[in-house]
C-alpha cells in the first residue's frame, strides 16, 4: 500500500504501469514526485513525472490520489467512507456507468492500515472548474450530458442495493443522517452562521427535523448518484484532444436519486440571482435525455423531485463544514455554497415536500 506520494518508489510505480498495460513494453526508468494539485480538503492529488526507455504513446506525466495531509480530514476520511467510497467506484462501478471520469489504473483501499491510493491518467489539458466562477449556460449543458451518462445506466436497478461497501437499510441511511445533521448544525452556525442570511439560518434550522424524512426519497427511482456534483469537481478542456468534460472526486458517490446532483448541480453553478433563469431550461433538457435512453419521467414529478433534490446542498454543506480541512477558501465557500442552496430551497418551497 503507498499512502504517501512523497515516498513512492519508481520500481512500485513501473509495475503499476506495466500490469495496466500503459507500458506497453517499455520500460520505466524513473518516476518523480512533481508536487500536489488542486485544493482537495478531504484527499489529495499529486503528479508523477514519468521517464521512460521510449516515451513514443507513453504518458510524461500520472496523477495519484491520496488520503488528506490534514490529519483531521484524514481521520475523517478512513473513519467514515470517503476513502473506501472512492476506492469502490474505481474499482466496482465505474465501468457499469458512461460517465466520463479518469481512467483509473490503480486502486487500493485498506482499512486495518490505513491506507488508500489511486493512480489514475494525468488530465493536463484539462481546468477544473471554479465554484465561486460558476459555469456558463454551455459548460452546464455539458454537465447535463454527464448526469444522464451517470444516471441512466443503473437507473431502478435492483443490484445497486449490494453494490456499496458498507451496505445500510432505509431506516439506518435515514437515522444516521438526521443523528450526523443535528449533531454537526451546531457547530455549522457557530462557525458560519454570523455570516449567513437570518432567512437561511432559520431554514437549516427548520429543516433538521425533517433530515431523516429527506434520507427516504420520494418513491422515484434510484440509481447511482455522485452527491457532490458542481464546478469544483469538474474538469474542463482547455487543450485540443481533451475531453470536453471530467468529472472528478467520487468519494460521496452512493445509490440516490437522480435529481440530488442535478438540483445541486444547478443552485452550485449560478448565481442565485440568475439560477430562476436557467433552471427550468436544464431540468428539462436532463428529463428529455433520459426519455431518449428510454427511461420513462414525467414533467411534474420530474419537477417535484428536483425542488426535493435541492434540499442535499444544505445537507453536505453543514455536514462537510465541520469534516473538512478548515481553510480560508473553504469558510468563504461554505458560506456561499449555503447561500445558493439555501436561496434555492426557500424559493422552490422544498420544505413543503416533507410533509
Amino acid at each position: 500500500m503507498r499512502s504517501d506520494p512523497e515516498k513512492i518508489e519508481t520500481e512500485w510505480m513501473r509495475a503499476v504501469l506495466e500490469a495496466t498495460g500503459v507500458a506497453g513494453g517499455a520500460k520505466l526508468e524513473r518516476s518523480e514526485f512533481g508536487g500536489y494539485v488542486g485544493t482537495g480538503q478531504t484527499g489529495c492529488n499529486a503528479r508523477f513525472h514519468l521517464t521512460w526507455s521510449d516515451p513514443t504513446g507513453r504518458p510524461a506525466t500520472i496523477m495519484g490520489k491520496f488520503p488528506s495531509r490534514d490529519e483531521t480530514a484524514r481521520l475523517t476520511g478512513f473513519g467514515g467512507s470517503a476513502y473506501i467510497t472512492e476506492w469502490n467506484f474505481y474499482r466496482n462501478l465505474a465501468h457499469t456507468v458512461d460517465v466520463r471520469a479518469p481512467r483509473c489504473l490503480h486502486a487500493a483501499f485498506d482499512a486495518a492500515e490505513p491506507g488508500f491510493c489511486l493512480i489514475m491518467e494525468d488530465l493536463a489539458g484539462s481546468e477544473q472548474g471554479d465554484h465561486f466562477a460558476g459555469l456558463t449556460a454551455d459548460e452546464a449543458a455539458l454537465a447535463i450530458d454527464q448526469a444522464v451518462k451517470l444516471h441512466a445506466p443503473r437507473w431502478g436497478d435492483p443490484s445497486l442495493a449490494d453494490s456499496w461497501p458498507q451496505p445500510s437499510t432505509e431506516d439506518e441511511r435515514a437515522e444516521r443522517l438526521h443523528v450526523l445533521y443535528s449533531m454537526l448544525l451546531p457547530p455549522f452556525l457557530e462557525r458560519l452562521g454570523s455570516r449567513l442570511d437570518a432567512s437561511i439560518v432559520d431554514f437549516v434550522q427548520k429543516f433538521a427535523a425533517g433530515v431523516g424524512r429527506w434520507a427516504r426519497g420520494t418513491g422515484s427511482p434510484l440509481t447511482v448518484a455522485h452527491y457532490d456534483f458542481r464546478p469544483d469537481n469538474f474538469l474542463f478542456a482547455r487543450t485540443p484532444g481533451a475531453p470536453p468534460l471530467v468529472i472528478v472526486d467520487w468519494q460521496t458517490v452512493n445509490q440516490g436519486m437522480g435529481m440530488v446532483d442535478v438540483a445541486y448541480l444547478v443552485a452550485s453553478s449560478f448565481h442565485p440571482d440568475r439560477r430562476a433563469d436557467v433552471e427550468r431550461a436544464l431540468v428539462d433538457s436532463y428529463r428529455e435525455q433520459l426519455t431518449a435512453r428510454g427511461i420513462a419521467y414525467d414533467p411534474d414529478t420530474c419537477w417535484r423531485d428536483y425542488r426535493f433534490g435541492a434540499l442535499w446542498g444544505l445537507i453536505i454543506t453543514v455536514l462537510a463544514t465541520s469534516m473538512a480541512a478548515r481553510t480560508e477558501r473553504g469558510d468563504d465557500l461554505f458560506v456561499y455554497m449555503a447561500t445558493q442552496y439555501g436561496r434555492q430551497c426557500i424559493e422552490l418551497e422544498s420544505l413543503d415536500l416533507l410533509g
